[in-house]
Order: structure tokens, then C-alpha cells, then sequence
């Protein structure tokens, strides 16, 4: 073959190439309108993504400190307004929603407390819960928080803790127990989230099916001792974003609450390792198929985790100096 011809073919495939990840995106994008809050259908889980969104915006009114005037207008009309539709749709009450009820109830409380009750806003949920039983199922509002209680509690040698954590890719083969699942899950759902929406989920694929699929389509998994590896997948559900502003606001929550994760498992001595999901969307859709993952949510990480085994060999991957990384503008 020739050298023109190979220069032709070497284009055709970049081209090729192209194409392919520009058909990728287009179905990205086609993925994201049709999944955000606002697209239709109507869904529980949009609703109740809606509604937290609206609860934390109004637990900010909560938490002013000195000046605090009548707020909330716009945010207990959107809150009411979407807890009727939720009715009407005859979804089942669930977290959010009960949520919801209980905010409106605090709100009431503290007008009343700041003899505010003559103003619409209050008129207006007052009238909504007539006819509600306003028992508080949840915290919500705002409560102080002491700097003394927080130094207290914070005060442990995280560096040491962090440092103490390396990416391992051979476990031990005791089983992983529920109850350290549990406790390492129960740590990452405290994980900061946009507006409070708690949009990432955690899937433990524990059946031998479920594994083969892992294995068929993550990348990365080569070095790994899958003997006595678990799966974990992170995702983030689409349903949960406002607006197309927020399109990437997914992927920067499921990062927070994924290395919260790791963090938490390494407290309970379970080692873990993510792995790079770089697979092509139609790839994506088929392992939701494939593991009963709703389809408006997305794949962010594969987490592979285990026991710490007796010894386990680790690269240094050294770190950039400080001057690298930390910069004064």
C-alpha cells in the first residue's frame, strides 16, 4: 500500500471518528430534553425532585440570621401548585412529598412566631393545610450551629485519614457484609448536593449475571484480581435538572458523592478503586437494560471494592507539588 493511500485511509477513519462522537453527543443532548424536569411527561420522581429543589430554596429564608423579613412567596405557591398535581396524578407519598408537608407546616409556625399571618403567602398555605394533618415527619427550616460542636467533631487527622487511602485492585475474599454497605451509603447520601435534590443513586450488582455484564463492558478492569471484586455503579438521575444550564451539574454531584463513598468504605476498611466509564451512550443504555436501571438516570462511575486483602501493591502515583496546583490571581 501506498503512501497516499494510507494518508487516505487514516483520514477517513479520523473522519469516521468524528462523526461518530458527534452522533454521541446529539444523542446526549436528545437524552437530556427528554428526561429534564420540565419535559413531558409528568413523573414522580420530577415532581419530587421539584419539590426539594423548592423546600431548600425555602429552608434559605429559614436560616437568615439577623434581618430576617416575609419570604417565600413565589416558593410556597410552586410548592403547593406541584403537591396537588402530585395528588392528582395519584402518586404515593413518599419522602419528598412528606417533606414538602412539613415545610409548609414550619412556615406557618414561624409567621405566626413573627405575627406575620396577616400577609398573603401565609393566607394562602394556611388555607392549603386546612385541611391537612400537620404532624412534622422531617427536620426542616433551620437550626444553630455551633462552632465548638464543630471543631469538636471535625477534629481528626484527615490528611492522615486521606493519605491512608490508596486505589487497590485485590480484595479479600470475605464477603462484604449489608450492614457496612448500608453504613458506607448511608455516609455519601449526607454528600452536598445541588439545591439539596439528592439526585445520586448506588447500585451493588451482586449477581453473577450482573457481574458478567460489568465485566463485558467496563473499561479498565484488566489489572484487577475480579475474583472477590464488588460492583458498585453510581449514577445521577437527568429528571433532577432545572434547566439546560445544569447539564453537567450530574456528573459534578455524582463526583462529590462517589469519592464520599470510597472515603466512607476505606473508614470501614473495605478497599475500592473507580473505574473509567467511557462507554458509548448506546453502550450505556444497554447495561441499564440490562441491570433494571431507570432510564432517565445516567451511568457516572463503576466502583470496584472489596475487604482489604493482607497486602496490597499500589502504584505511588505522586502528586504535583503544591505550587502546581494551588494558584494566587
Amino acid at each position: 500500500m501506498g503512501i497516499k493511500e494510507s494518508l487516505k485511509k487514516i483520514s477517513l477513519a479520523r473522519t469516521l471518528n468524528t462523526h461518530l462522537k458527534a452522533r454521541d453527543f446529539g444523542r446526549e443532548k436528545k437524552f437530556f430534553l427528554e428526561n429534564y424536569m420540565y419535559s413531558k411527561p409528568v413523573t414522580k420522581e420530577k415532581l419530587e425532585y421539584s419539590l426539594l429543589y423548592e423546600v431548600h430554596g425555602l429552608e434559605k429564608g429559614f436560616a437568615v440570621r439577623e434581618g430576617q423579613r416575609p419570604f417565600g412567596v413565589n416558593r410556597v405557591k410552586m410548592i403547593i401548585k406541584t403537591l396537588n398535581t402530585y395528588d392528582e396524578c395519584g402518586f404515593d407519598q413518599g419522602f419528598a412529598y412528606d417533606l414538602a408537608q412539613s415545610a409548609l407546616c414550619e412556615y406557618c409556625k414561624l409567621y405566626e412566631e413573627k405575627k406575620w399571618a396577616e400577609r398573603e403567602e401565609y393566607q394562602i398555605v394556611s388555607d392549603y393545610l386546612r385541611d391537612k394533618k400537620c404532624s412534622k415527619k422531617h427536620s426542616v427550616g433551620a437550626y444553630d450551629l455551633q462552632r465548638e460542636s464543630i471543631k469538636k467533631d471535625a477534629s481528626v487527622d484527615y490528611d492522615k485519614f486521606i493519605s491512608s487511602r490508596k486505589s487497590v485492585r485485590n480484595y479479600s475474599d470475605k464477603k462484604l457484609s449489608e450492614r457496612d454497605i448500608e453504613k458506607a451509603v448511608g455516609i455519601a447520601g449526607k454528600t452536598p448536593s445541588a439545591c439539596n435534590r439528592q439526585m445520586c443513586k448506588v447500585y451493588y450488582i451482586e449477581s453473577i449475571e450482573g457481574k458478567k455484564v460489568i465485566e463485558k463492558y467496563a473499561q479498565g478492569l484488566k489489572l484487577f484480581a475480579l475474583k472477590n471484586a464488588n460492583y458498585f455503579i453510581v449514577t445521577f438521575d437527568v429528571s433532577s435538572n432545572y434547566f439546560v444550564g445544569e447539564k453537567n451539574q450530574g456528573w459534578f454531584n455524582a463526583g462529590l458523592f462517589t469519592m464520599n463513598l470510597m472515603n466512607a468504605f476505606h473508614s470501614l476498611g473495605i478497599g475500592s478503586c473507580p473505574v473509567q466509564f467511557g462507554n458509548t451512550f448506546r453502550e450505556e443504555e444497554k447495561i441499564k437494560e440490562l441491570l433494571n436501571i431507570p432510564q432517565s438516570e445516567r451511568i457516572s462511575v463503576i466502583l470496584v471494592a472489596g475487604y482489604y486483602d493482607e497486602i496490597s501493591s499500589v502504584p505511588y502515583s505522586t502528586r504535583k507539588p503544591l505550587e502546581e496546583i494551588y494558584k494566587k490571581r
